[in-house]
């Protein structure tokens, strides 16, 4: 194993394998307390969450593998808040996809952007160490973190929205974005999240206690508000697979396991691996290291795969092999790379068609992101029916 896995492997594996085993060991050891313990942060290695948030993000491993294992050895009902988790991150992108202009609006939005210095508030200072040097947080402990940003320092929240952008090891455009939006109060209008002391002390167990040092009576800035209807609806293609032939498969950091999910459909493809490792420069060296990481485990699980790091080498592959299809995993608000600018053009020139396949998860649940998460969780049964998980 190369020095790059070798630095983050104790914190972050970066086989899905090992992930998947550390998973079946947190469900015999965690997840019956996970409804209990679950707010609680108590700092690395959390082992009351978890940490699945990188994988599922960039699907190294699936929603359907993660509930398949929970499922075998816990109860539906016992696993209630766990599930509703793993569905509040496809709630959030479901709920963005049905409006771009969020996520462009948030990307518009010019502040700047420097690492927060010392603020002389415990607590924060810890959490900004910790995210610097580990890419990850608690959730919990993001929402403080959001609303000392927010309130007490009186930052935007996009600068922080950004900070975390580059720095978590998890960064899920929708997740983040609207996460932080909520806490600010512009998910529903004036509903503001306010982190205070006491609630702080309880779930740091008493390693914290900022008493006089937040800011725990903001009031919303109305003028920050903005109206964001649905704007646009989902499209997809759905193809014929079986009418089709001369496929390749490009799997990147949108879907590691797109390739599985299309063998477990009988397609025949040839593969290739894709890792542009000059986008999104402003990444921190942490998170860098992690997703590479990832890449070359899964070359070193795909010898026959081919690697490219380039659109033009991967339209160069594409011809030699004398493919009429590349299938991509359908890349959502936030996540689009190939289907920006010339990409799909220049490979038409050429009579290759491009497909962006969008799994039956999200295909499912998607449509019922339209309005808040309460009326979605009202479908998560109906939805763990049609991924034939009960």
């Amino acid at each position: 194993m190369n020095q790059i896995v070798e630095e983050i492997y104790d914190l972050f594996p970066c086989s899905g394998e090992r992930v998947l085993a550390n998973f079946e060991d947190y469900c015999d050891n965690h997840l019956s307390f996970y409804s209990k313990n679950r707010n609680f942060d108590l700092g690395n290695p959390h082992e009351n969450v978890s940490k699945l948030s990188p994988y599922l993000r960039r699907r190294l491993v699936s929603e359907n593998d993660v509930l398949q294992i929970a499922l075998k050895k816990h109860s539906l009902s016992s696993l209630e808040k766990f599930i509703q988790e793993i569905f509040w991150r496809t709630y959030w992108r479901g709920w963005l996809e049905m409006r771009p202009d969020v996520f462009k609006d948030y990307l518009n939005t010019n502040v700047e952007s420097n690492l927060p210095g010392k603020t002389g508030i415990k607590c924060f200072d810890y959490w900004t160490e910790e995210l610097i040097e580990t890419g990850y947080l608690h959730n919990h402990a993001r929402m403080w973190y959001a609303s000392i940003w927010i309130y007490t320092l009186r930052k935007s929240w996009v600068s922080g929205a950004n900070f975390f952008r580059n720095y978590l090891i998890d960064w899920c455009p929708a997740s983040n974005t609207l996460g932080w939006r909520w806490v600010a109060g512009l998910q529903t209008r004036g509903k503001i999240y306010v982190a205070k002391a006491d609630n702080i002390r309880l779930f740091t167990n008493g390693k914290f206690f900022p008493e006089g040092e937040l800011n725990e009576s903001p009031i919303f800035d109305d003028s920050l508000w903005k109206d964001h209807e649905r704007s646009c609806q989902i499209s997809y293609l759905e193809p014929n697979f079986s009418t089709l032939e001369d496929i390749g498969v490009v799997i990147n950091k949108n879907d590691l396991s797109f390739n599985s999910y299309l063998s477990e459909e009988n397609i025949n493809f040839k593969g290739c691996i894709f890792h542009d490792p000059e986008y999104q420069p402003t990444k921190s060296v942490f998170v860098k290291k992690f997703e590479t990481g990832l890449i070359e485990q899964l070359c070193l699980e795909l010898p026959d795969y081919y690697f490219c790091q380039t659109k033009g080498s991967l339209i160069n592959w594409a011809r030699s092999q004398k493919l009429k299809y590349l299938i991509f995993p359908f890349e959502t608000v936030g996540n689009k790379y190939f289907t920006t600018g010339d990409f799909v053009n220049e490979l038409r020139s050429h009579n290759i068609e491009t497909i962006f396949h969008m799994r039956a998860w999200d295909k499912y649940a998607f449509p019922f992101a339209s309005k808040g998460f309460f009326p979605f969780k009202k479908n998560i049964s109906d939805l763990l029916l049609r991924n034939k998980l009960i």
